[in-house]
């Protein structure tokens, strides 16, 4: 699919007044996505297998996977304690 170039320089003006903050959240969200996601690949868990182990729902981790999940503190330690790694960091 093409874009105009104004529909290309509104997405922009867009990610330009987006606040830091939002834009950090975003990118730490997606990050954390990609971080299980991996583990999940490298353990040969499934979705559903990985939902089962964690006491949740299939859709749960379809999100969590996705990106942009907004993960709460005990979420991530859940993800952690199930998959044996820290999905975040803490310096």
């Amino acid at each position: 699919m093409r874009h105009s170039k104004a529909t290309e320089m509104l997405f922009e003006q867009v990610i330009d007044q987006t606040p830091k903050e939002i834009k950090q959240e975003v990118e730490w969200s997606y990050e954390i996505a990609d971080k299980i996601y991996d583990a999940l690949h490298r353990k040969g868990l499934s979705q559903k297998e990985f939902a089962r182990l964690a006491g949740t729902s299939e859709a749960a981790v379809s999100k969590w996977i996705g990106g942009g999940h907004n993960f709460t503190l005990a979420t991530l330690a859940k993800i952690s304690a199930v998959l044996g790694e820290s999905m975040i960091q803490i310096a």
